[in-house]
This record gives C-alpha cells, structure tokens and sequence, in this order.
C-alpha cells in the first residue's frame, strides 16, 4: 500500500484482486437457490409442528378454563361483608350521666 496513493486508486486496486466474474455469481446463486430449497423443506415441517404446539396448548388452556368455570359453579356462593348491614355482635354505647 502506497501512502501517496488517492482512496479512489486502492479501491479500485481492492476491487480488482476481488473481483468476480459473471459465471461466478451465477454458480454462488445457483448454490445460494440450492441450499435455499433444500432449507424450505425443513422450515415448513418447522411451522407446522409450532402451529401444532401452539393448537395444543390453546386446548390446554381452554379446557383449564372450562375447570374454573366448573369449579366456581359447584362452588358455595362465598359471603360477603357488606358495611351497611349491622354486625351481629352488640355494639357497646357510652354510659350516659
């Protein structure tokens, strides 16, 4: 590497030591299309066992909720504590002189 050189002159003496023919970009696409293709076969059988998982587990949860559902119907409704109604205990008054 020259230091007297211009950027524009080493790029193009970088280009050139790597430069690439025409018939080998069409072989690394023809490779690239290949591999591709080949992946394509993995990756579908890939989406359809995550949709299966998927459909699985949407199954799990909505049986689990259908438990809940049962459950809080066989259930006893619970006793709530309103603080309107009066307290069954006594209420203690002041003494009055």
């Amino acid at each position: 590497m020259n230091k007297n050189q211009n950027p524009a002159e080493l790029d193009e003496d970088i280009y050139s030591e790597n430069s690439i023919s025409p018939e080998e970009i069409a072989a690394r696409k023809e490779q690239m299309l290949a591999f591709y293709k080949e992946q394509i076969e993995f990756m579908t059988t890939q989406v359809e066992f995550e949709k299966l998982t998927a459909e699985i587990e949407e199954q799990r949860l909505r049986r689990l909720v259908a438990m809940v559902r049962q459950a809080q119907i066989q259930s006893p409704p619970e006793e709530q504590e309103d603080s309107e109604q009066p307290s069954p205990e006594k209420k203690r008054s002041l003494k009055k002189s």
